[in-house]
């Protein structure tokens, strides 16, 4: 009976542990997943909003062209000259990400050296040109004009919550010029003044499509985060959860808050354009360009009430990557946790009576997502727990059907009364 029960428990197991790995990595069952997830970023909020230990190198450089230094240039804005100028100077840093916090257009007729521009670009890996982009006010009803960009613009997938309470984008500004555009992504710019400070669009809405803002893609671009793993939660608890453990605190609207105390290094672009004439780089400086994986190059307006969108992107982007990031177990790992939990069920169909299995199998259940919590708490680690709960369920079943009968009581022989001595004669 007892290998009888260990077999039926074995193809039980196998097949089911098969079946839910299948459902699992076709994504079937990970809603159930990004349920705990959130769960237990819900109870860990605040530590996630903190910096992590050790997180105070530059990975950030916002390199500025000045408009209060308009005259140093060729002309203002910078024509494509000074620009590819710019960029070769920056080529020498190899950055992961290339952000152009300002649109690079010149009208028509198309200025001279546009090519040149768009040659410069070539060697970054990857590169986001910004559009300029107006917010819509809220509760406004009117249509978003996207004109022929809707199609050039990626999108979210993977969303979860009320996608109403974006912020929506009212229309596209300025976009760059369209020799720049093909194999380069293009990126929403935009900003919002709020009592404390400003806060940036992590996604805006429009015709009921969320499209990523310039923060959103700088992150997918720099941790190889697609956009169909890429999943965003709006409402309580809004975040951004991307590959590598990256996860971004959002406001409900799905939008960044700038810290203003924010430090990023600064680098004037004057300095670079200089070349080998002159050395006006300090040290600092070049230290931190090639330290840092993301560089933001933006235009500082001479009018400090204007909002500098490349400073206010790069002070983001520097927040959130000093942010501790999420630690799941690799797939060696998960399937020591699924042997442990098979053990576990073993347990319980070849050792527990049935009278128990319930109790002892739903204690094992309550006590592998107490252990969960207790290791994200303590090292932000989590296991997705659809396969080992249901590996502890199929021995709970199993245990309730085909378990240990109870064991006979065992007799014991009552001690025989002693004979009665005959009568003494007479």
């Amino acid at each position: 009976m007892l290998w009888l029960r260990l077999t039926l428990l074995l193809i039980c197991l196998g097949f089911s542990v098969r079946h839910l790995d299948l459902e699992q990595r076709s994504g079937r069952l990970q809603k159930v997943d990004d349920l705990f997830l959130d769960f237990l970023v819900a109870n860990n909020r605040e530590r996630l909003t903190q910096p992590a230990a050790g997180s105070s190198d530059s990975l950030v450089t916002l390199v500025n062209l000045r408009e209060e230094q308009a005259k140093e240039y060729a002309a203002w804005p910078p024509p494509p000259l000074d620009w590819q100028t710019l960029l070769k100077s920056l080529q020498a840093y190899s950055p992961e990400v290339l952000i152009i916090a300002t649109p690079l257009t010149w009208g028509q007729p198309a200025p001279k050296f546009l090519s040149s521009v768009s040659d410069a670009l070539v060697p970054f890996p990857s590169v986001v040109l910004g559009i300029e982009t107006q917010l819509a006010e809220p509760d406004s009803k009117t249509p978003s004009f996207m004109g022929e960009l809707a199609d050039s613009l990626p999108h979210f997938q993977r969303i979860d919550g009320p996608q109403e309470s974006t912020q929506a984008l009212s229309a596209l500004v300025s976009a760059p010029d369209p020799v720049l555009r093909p194999t380069r992504e293009l990126g929403l710019l935009a900003a919002r003044k709020i009592s404390d400070g400003w806060s940036i669009p992590y996604a805006l809405r429009a015709d009921d499509i969320l499209y990523p803002g310039v923060i959103a893609q700088a992150l997918a671009r720099l941790h190889a985060s697609p956009y169909a793993l890429h999943r965003l939660r709006i409402g309580p608890g809004a975040g951004a959860y991307l590959a590598q453990g990256t996860f971004v605190p959002l406001a409900e609207d799905g939008s960044v808050r700038v810290s203003p105390g924010t430090q990023v290094p600064v680098v004037n672009a004057l300095d670079l354009m200089t070349g080998t004439l002159v050395d006006a780089l300090g040290d600092a400086e070049k230290a931190a360009l090639k330290s840092s994986p993301i560089m933001v190059i933006g235009v500082e307006p001479s009018d400090k009430n204007s909002p500098a969108l490349g400073q206010l992107h790069a002070q983001a982007l520097a927040e959130i990557l000093r942010l501790p990031r999420l630690q799941k177990l690799t797939e060696t790992q998960q399937w020591a946790t699924w042997v442990v939990c098979g053990l576990a069920a073993a347990w319980i169909v070849l050792r527990v009576p049935r009278s128990k299995a319930l109790s002892r199998g739903l204690g094992l259940i309550f006590a592998s997502l107490v252990l969960s919590f207790l290791a994200f708490q303590i090292q932000l680690l989590w296991c997705p727990p659809t396969l080992p709960v249901a590996i502890l369920g199929i021995g709970l079943l199993l245990g309730l059907l085909i378990g240990a009968g109870k064991k006979a009581p065992t007799m014991t022989a009552e001690p025989a009364a002693p004979a009665e001595e005959p009568p003494p004669s007479a």
